[in-house]
């Protein structure tokens, strides 16, 4: 991990609230180096605020970085849900003063920046979504920045 992420963003950001209750700080140990680094280089690059949870700071959001068995999102789910969430491995964000669009456009763009792989979603049942999400599941036949959709 990029022990400069923690100049971009708190915890409380990337976990929900009874994750960060339960463990503290020591949360960061759940979340993925390599997909903070990514986060990093986004937030260090486009000098942009990033918001992926925002329930420490008045906000409603809670379930955009680390999912657990707990959340409702999860409870929801019928079948095994093996979401990157759940593996520290994906944040859904918005950045400051930028559509989701621009911000994948500006990640595929600028793709040799990146450690590894990422996937960005770009459509949720047919319908483009206002947020982005990325996440560092690899898949070897794809290139090395992709966009999917749900």
């Amino acid at each position: 991990m990029s022990k400069d992420i923690k100049d971009y963003f708190s915890i409380k950001e990337l976990v929900d609230r009874e994750v960060f209750n339960r463990f503290g700080d020591t949360a960061w140990r759940f979340l993925d180096p390599l997909t903070l680094e990514c986060l990093f280089i986004i937030r260090h690059n486009l000098k942009k605020s990033i918001t992926v949870n925002n329930w420490a700071f008045g906000g409603d959001l809670e379930q955009r970085g680390l999912r657990h068995n707990n959340q409702p999102i999860v409870k929801a789910k019928k079948k095994a849900y093996l979401s990157a969430h759940c593996f520290g491995k994906a944040y859904d964000f918005n950045v400051s003063g930028m559509d989701s669009t621009e911000v994948r456009e500006w990640i595929v763009d600028n793709a040799d920046l990146f450690p590894c792989q990422i996937r960005l979603e770009r459509n949720f049942r047919g319908e483009p979504i206002s947020w982005v999400h990325l996440d560092t599941i690899q898949d070897e036949t794809k290139p090395k920045v992709y966009l999917f959709d749900v």
